[in-house]
């Protein structure tokens, strides 16, 4: 059940703009704190910003618990435009979906294989320039070709690609919201990495894919968990229970069996992720402007922020004096300041140019495609 009220729509995604751009904060947060922790030993940092940031970034794990929202979020949103394309579905989707993340993507593959990847030499904490690895990551796919990845972060993406494969094949034969055909996948992807294993000898990279297929699990909670929230039934909300318990299970199956305290960051931050999107899309929809506003450019802040920070504190903040650097909370709001910008001007003329052409294009498609009498009306 899609709801045709425009204003209901408008409010959801409103408040799914605000823990997108919740999550983006969140995953710039870890990386930034990461990279500014790394002082020379002889440099002290402030002791209680080095308790918080140890708290936030190495015992709850703050990024991952911004990932798991954004998988979320992904499953709660992108699947429910194959339902309301009406001419050619699969081949909308797919075009929307080109235009709506790789003209972005391009670009910061690019920054990236200068900024991040390179750094401007080995000496400077790079790796020399590989153009195949280059090539092979402007597909998006690298992952499973066993190509590293240029900016690290990238590694979600592919995860976003098998989703949208898996919703366009559970789509083609109307099973989109199909508990078993759902669980049939999780299946598949757990059972993979077993495989694999035992008919190859895999790399460590290529062992780490296969592990991280088992975060879609969230991506299809969150497309089951949308279907209870607009239908308020309970046997879809039992539905989305399941797969969400199957995914978390996953997960935490060791740790929460073992109790080990080296192992339980993953159970708790998974679980603070789950809380706060079933919260924020339910009892405490949060809608501000800023918020908004973050949740629009959350694409191009995740993909541009390592771009931002890796030169940021390369050429800036490792010259500043200790008593600067001994902030590490300082050199997230400098990085933020840079990103928040530079993300800014990417979706205001990258972005929204690209999903603009997109939709033309395909608009284009469908009216030549539509009897003569429709397309006449479609005119008028």
């Amino acid at each position: 059940m899609i709801t045709s009220n425009n204003a209901a729509a408008s409010e959801r995604f409103l408040y799914i703009d605000f823990l997108r751009g919740l999550a983006a904060m969140l995953v710039i947060y870890q990386h930034t704190i990461e990279v500014a922790a790394k002082v020379p030993p002889e440099l002290i940092l402030n002791l209680a910003e080095s308790a918080i940031a140890n708290f936030f970034t190495k015992q709850i794990g703050i990024g991952e618990i911004g990932v798991c929202i954004f998988l979320m979020v992904s499953g709660f949103v992108v699947p429910f435009s194959l339902s309301t394309y009406h001419v050619a579905p699969v081949k909308t989707f797919v075009i929307h979906r080109f235009f709506r993340l790789y003209p972005a993507y391009w670009l910061s593959a690019i920054l990236g294989l200068v900024f991040v990847y390179w750094r401007f030499g080995v000496s400077q904490g790079g790796k020399e320039l590989d153009w195949t690895v280059f090539a092979i990551n402007l597909t998006m796919f690298q992952a499973f070709f066993d190509v590293e990845n240029i900016i690290g972060s990238y590694w979600t993406l592919s995860l976003e690609l098998f989703f949208y494969l898996s919703c366009i094949y559970l789509f083609s034969f109307s099973k989109l919201n199909s508990l078993k055909s759902i669980l049939l996948i999780m299946l598949l992807v757990m059972l993979l990495p077993r495989l694999v294993h035992r008919m190859a000898d895999v790399s460590a990279y290529t062992a780490n894919v296969l592990a991280y297929l088992r975060y879609t699990g969230y991506m299809f909670f969150g497309l089951l968990y949308r279907e209870w929230l607009l239908d308020k039934n309970s046997t879809k909300a039992a539905k989305a229970l399941l797969v969400l318990l199957l995914t978390y299970f996953q997960f935490v199956e060791r740790e929460i069996l073992t109790l080990d305290a080296i192992y339980l960051k993953t159970p708790v931050t998974q679980l603070i992720a789950i809380v706060i999107f079933v919260l924020m899309t339910s009892v405490l929809r949060v809608n501000v402007k800023l918020g908004n506003f973050l949740g629009k450019i959350s694409y191009s802040m995740y993909l541009f922020h390592p771009v931002i920070f890796y030169p940021l504190y390369t050429y800036f903040w490792l010259i500043l004096s200790p008593e600067w650097q001994a902030h590490p909370h300082l050199f997230f709001v400098l990085a933020s300041l840079l990103t928040i910008p530079f993300s800014y001007c990417s979706y205001r003329w990258l972005e929204q140019p690209s999903i603009a052409f997109g939709k033309k294009f395909t608009l284009r498609r469908q009216q030549t495609r539509m009897p003569p009498t429709t397309n006449m009306k479609a005119q008028t």
